[in-house]
């Protein structure tokens, strides 16, 4: 009885977390998406009657295709919500300091991200962000492209001493003309070449070790960026 008892108020929170999650992401959404909510109905209203009008034109039990379409209306608001939420973050952020890393933290594997930012602008908060995966060592850039050609010439010099040899990217993050959206910034990476030379498991561990060796850590950060204040809820980012 005593282990009947201690599970309900488990499954009771881990509900009520749930039911909050989706609170969360629904409130983030609406912030940038007004049309959320009527969107959400629009999906599960449609699914609903679709599976009726499927039962209806093959003679099959209603309530079967009522229940699938309440199944499918539930899955395609979960991944609607999944995708605005996601988007409506990152414009939230954008052009605060430090909010690539919100994004660099959700790249997933395959890539080694430095913690801190390896260049920064004290006056102008101008940060630079390394990360080194298949394509190569990655400098993400926050800042405007003609003013930050300095940060990025003098990382560039660093890096060539010790790994001339390995691809070196540069991905300028804003929103001035020529630059990646915050929002786009996944897809940026991703579409980076890895022709023709693309890096092993173990090499971008060897180019990893190299690079910490350039003595970035500890760079003070300035005050006004602090990529833990800028990062979405990543729960709410997965729709949860």
């Amino acid at each position: 009885m005593s282990t009947a008892r201690s599970t309900q108020p488990k499954k009771k929170r881990r509900l009520a977390a749930y039911a909050q999650n989706l609170k969360d992401a629904y409130t983030i959404s609406r912030r940038t998406y007004p049309w959320i909510g009527w969107a959400l109905i629009g999906t599960a209203a449609a699914s609903i009657l679709l599976s009726i009008a499927i039962a209806l034109g093959t003679g099959m039990a209603v309530w079967y295709w009522v229940i699938l379409g309440i199944m499918l209306a539930f899955l395609l608001d979960m991944i609607l919500l999944s995708w605005t939420v996601r988007r409506a973050s990152y414009s939230q952020i954008e052009g605060v300091p430090g909010a690539a890393k919100a994004v660099l933290d959700q790249v997933g594997r395959g890539w080694y991200l430095e913690e801190q930012p390896v260049a920064i602008n004290p006056k102008t908060q101008d940060v630079i962000w390394r990360l080194v995966g298949r394509p190569g060592i990655v400098l993400v850039v926050e800042g405007p492209t003609g003013r930050t050609q300095r940060l990025v010439t003098d990382e560039r010099k660093k890096i060539n001493r010790i790994l001339s040899t390995v691809p070196l990217h540069v991905i300028n993050v804003g929103t001035d003309e020529g630059q990646v959206r915050l929002g786009e910034l996944s897809a940026a990476l991703r579409k980076l070449p890895t022709k023709p030379t693309r890096l092993t498991n173990s090499e971008i561990s060897q180019v990893s070790k190299r690079l910490s060796s350039l003595g970035t850590k500890g760079l003070p950060i300035p005050k006004g960026i602090d990529p833990s204040k800028v990062r979405p809820d990543r729960r709410a980012l997965r729709g949860r």
